[in-house]
C-alpha cells in the first residue's frame, strides 16, 4: 500500500478463478478532484499511487490529463496563446505577434515547451544576438547594433516561459540568462535649452506649434496629445489650466492605422497643470485649429480624423532639420520637461504622476545628477550652514559670560 494511507486500490476479480484480472487506483488530488486509473494487477496500480504522491510531496503534480496536453504543446502554440489570452494596446499586440513570427517559430517554436533546457535557449539568443548585429550591419545603422531588438525579444521569451511555469505546463523556465533582458542604450536623450525648444517649435506648421508647447511643458507622450479632445482641455482660466489625459494613440498595425483607447496602465490616465504661456497658446489654438463640440479632436489631421503618426513624423523631421536640429526626436520634449520638473525639486512620486509611470525606476531617470543641479545643492548647503553659524553666534553672545561651564553649556 502507498505510505501514509494515500489513495485507494480496488481489485476486480474473475468469476471463474477468483484470480485478480485488473486494479483501479484513485486518490484526491491537491485541487480537490478525484483521480483514477486502472492497471493489469494490483501491484502496478500501488506503484502508480506511489509516484503521484512523490509528485504532490515535491510541488510538482499536475493533473494527468494536463501532462499529455504538454507533450504536445510547442512553445510557438503556447506564445500564441499566450498573446491572444491577454489584454494588449494594439502596438503591443502588433510587437508580440511579430515576435513570434520572427523569432520564435522558425526556432524554439518548433520544440516543445517540456523539451527545451537551458542550453538551448542560451543558442537561440547567442544565434538571435547574431542574427540582428548582421541585420544592423546590412540596413547600416550608425546607433545601434540589434542590442536593443534582441534583449526586447530576449524578454518577451522569458514572459512566455514565466506564464508557462504559472499554468503549471512546465516545472522550472530554461530562459536564466542573466542580464541578457537588459541593455545600454546607444542615443542618450537631450535635454533641450529654452531657445531649442523654441526653435523647433517655430519651424512647426502653426497648427502643430501649441502641440510642440504641450508636450515640451507638460511631458505627455505624442499619443497622448494627438488623442486629447476639448473636454480634455480646460483653459478657461490660465492661471489654474489643466489638461487631463484620458486616451492614448496607438498604430494598429498594417492597414489599421491610428487606434485610440484608454491609456495603457491606470497611471497614464491623470491630470496634470499647465503655465499660464501654454494655456495662452491653447487658448487660441483651440479657437483656430481645434473641431468643435467637446468631442473635438484638438489637434485634427486635415481630413479630420485623428492625426497620424506619419504625418506627425513628416512635419517634425522637417522642422528639426529647419531648426539645425535632425537629431533631436520628439520624445526629448517629453524628457526635457520631465527633467526640468525634477530639477525644479519633484518630488519621484510626482514625477510618476506627471509622466504617467508605474514604476519609481523610470521616473528616478529624470533625477540623475547634473553639474547645474550640484552647484545649486553646494549653494544652499552653504547658505544652510553660514545661517546655522550665524545663529550660534548671535546666541553664544546674548549667553552667559565666557568660561569653560558656559560654553560646555552652549
Amino acid at each position: 500500500m502507498p505510505r501514509g494511507g494515500f489513495g485507494v486500490v480496488e481489485s476486480r476479480r474473475s468469476k471463474t478463478s477468483n484470480r485478480i484480472v485488473s486494479a483501479r487506483a484513485r486518490y484526491w488530488g491537491p485541487d480537490g478532484k478525484r483521480y483514477s486509473q486502472t492497471f493489469g494487477d494490483k501491484l502496478s496500480a500501488q506503484m502508480w499511487l506511489v509516484e503521484e504522491r512523490k509528485l504532490i510531496d515535491r510541488g510538482e503534480w499536475r493533473p494527468p490529463d494536463r501532462r499529455d496536453v504538454v507533450r504536445r504543446l510547442t512553445v510557438a502554440e503556447w506564445a500564441t496563446e499566450y498573446v491572444e489570452s491577454r489584454s494588449l494596446a494594439p502596438s503591443t499586440y502588433r510587437n508580440y505577434t511579430r515576435m513570434v513570427r520572427v523569432y520564435v517559430e522558425p526556432t524554439l517554436g518548433r520544440q516543445y515547451l517540456h523539451d527545451v533546457t537551458i542550453t538551448d535557449v542560451a543558442a537561440w539568443h547567442a544565434q538571435l544576438k547574431a542574427d540582428l548585429r548582421k541585420r544592423a550591419k546590412v540596413k547600416g545603422r550608425t546607433n545601434g547594433d540589434g542590442a536593443g531588438e534582441a534583449a526586447q525579444v530576449y524578454k518577451f521569451v522569458s514572459g512566455v516561459f514565466r506564464a508557462a511555469v504559472s499554468a503549471g505546463l512546465i516545472d522550472a523556465s530554461p530562459v536564466r540568462i542573466t542580464g541578457a533582458g537588459r541593455y545600454r542604450r546607444h542615443r542618450t536623450p537631450v535635454v533641450l535649452t529654452p531657445d531649442e525648444i523654441e526653435a523647433l517649435a517655430r519651424a512647426l506648421p502653426e497648427k502643430y506649434l501649441a502641440l510642440a508647447d504641450v508636450m515640451a511643458w507638460t511631458g505627455l507622450r505624442v499619443g497622448e496629445v494627438r488623442a486629447l479632445r476639448r473636454r480634455d482641455v480646460d483653459v478657461r482660466d490660465p492661471d489654474g489650466a489643466a489638461i487631463t489625459v484620458a486616451q492614448n494613440v496607438s498604430q494598429g498595425g498594417r492597414g489599421v492605422g491610428a487606434v485610440v483607447g484608454r491609456p495603457k496602465t491606470e497611471a497614464g490616465s491623470r491630470t496634470i497643470a499647465i503655465p499660464r504661456v501654454v494655456a495662452e497658446s491653447l487658448a487660441e489654438h483651440l479657437r483656430t485649429f481645434a473641431q468643435p463640440g467637446r468631442d473635438g479632436l484638438v489637434f485634427p489631421s486635415r481630413t479630420g480624423t485623428v492625426l497620424s503618426e506619419a504625418t506627425w513624423r513628416y512635419a517634425w523631421i522637417t522642422a528639426r532639420e529647419k531648426a539645425g536640429l535632425p537629431d533631436v526626436k520628439t520624445h526629448d520634449l517629453r524628457h526635457t520637461s520631465l527633467t526640468m520638473a525634477a530639477r525644479a525639486g519633484a518630488t519621484t512620486a510626482e514625477l510618476m504622476h506627471r509622466g504617467g509611470h508605474t514604476e519609481a525606476r523610470i521616473a528616478m531617470i529624470y533625477q540623475h545628477a547634473t553639474a547645474e543641479r550640484d552647484r545649486m545643492i553646494t549653494k544652499r548647503m552653504v547658505e544652510l550652514r553660514r545661517g546655522d553659524e550665524l545663529a550660534a553666534r548671535r546666541a553664544w553672545k546674548g549667553g552667559e559670560p565666557e568660561g569653560d561651564d558656559s560654553r560646555e553649556q552652549h
